[in-house]
């Protein structure tokens, strides 16, 4: 991540030419200095990009490019994308947190989560598909969509050797899996997130996504 001391030296606008420094300002639309709050999370890619989660205040300094500005964090520099700020929170959260709320409290009973290990034929097809790709599976770092019970998450541990499991389920059912992980050894592999996935932020990036989509869509829809 780029510190005070790491910013390019254009960006600090050290030993510039002022025709030069004019000409760039005009084209890269430099500003005052601005906050602005994160309504994302972001995780950088390079060391010249700067992480932040959703509801931090950012410095903005130059609004580098119409998707790119230049902004300063607890006392880091780095680009950021424009996308991510905006100047209230509020203002920039389209989502009904009652909405959230009623769908992941009905995954947060361990009931419902019962229903579906119970699900032989579906719980057997997970365990079947792992085990055909334990080979590409291994020594990779996995993301477990939606983890639940955590069970697809202990099926890569147990028989595909990754490197790592990211295992994310933003119920309360997330509290359980924990305790799972460990009673079942992996808790050297497996990190159990909770949080929604679009918020949370990884300690690095993974190579395969692995999701235990259905739910009981099928089951309520059947009845």
């Amino acid at each position: 991540m780029a510190t005070p001391g790491d910013c390019p030296r254009n960006e600090l606008q050290e030993e510039e030419d002022p025709t030069t420094q004019a000409e760039e300002e005009h084209l890269q639309g430099a500003v005052h200095p601005e906050e602005f709050v994160a309504i994302a999370d972001y995780s950088a890619t390079d060391e010249t990009q700067l992480s932040f989660l959703r509801g931090e205040k950012i410095l903005i300094l130059r609004q580098t490019t119409a998707d790119w500005w230049w902004g300063e964090r607890a006392g880091c520099c780095g680009y950021i994308p424009a996308n991510h700020l905006g100047k209230q929170l509020e203002d920039w959260d389209p989502e009904d947190s009652w909405q959230d709320e009623e769908y992941f409290g009905s995954y947060g009973t361990l009931k419902l989560h019962l229903e579906m290990l119970a699900d032989q034929p579906r719980t057997t097809k997970y365990h079947s598909v792992i085990l055909q790709n334990k080979e590409s599976l291994k020594d990779k770092v996995i993301l477990d969509v939606g983890c639940g019970t955590g069970i697809i998450s202990l099926f890569c541990a147990h028989y595909a050797q990754p490197r790592a499991v990211f295992a994310v389920e933003a119920s309360e059912m997330a509290q359980h899996t924990g305790q799972l992980v460990v009673q079942n050894g992996f808790a050297d592999i497996i990190t159990v997130f909770q949080q929604k996935v679009e918020d949370v932020v990884l300690p690095e990036k993974v190579d395969v996504l692995v999701s235990e989509w259905m739910g009981t869509c099928l089951l309520v829809t059947c009845q």
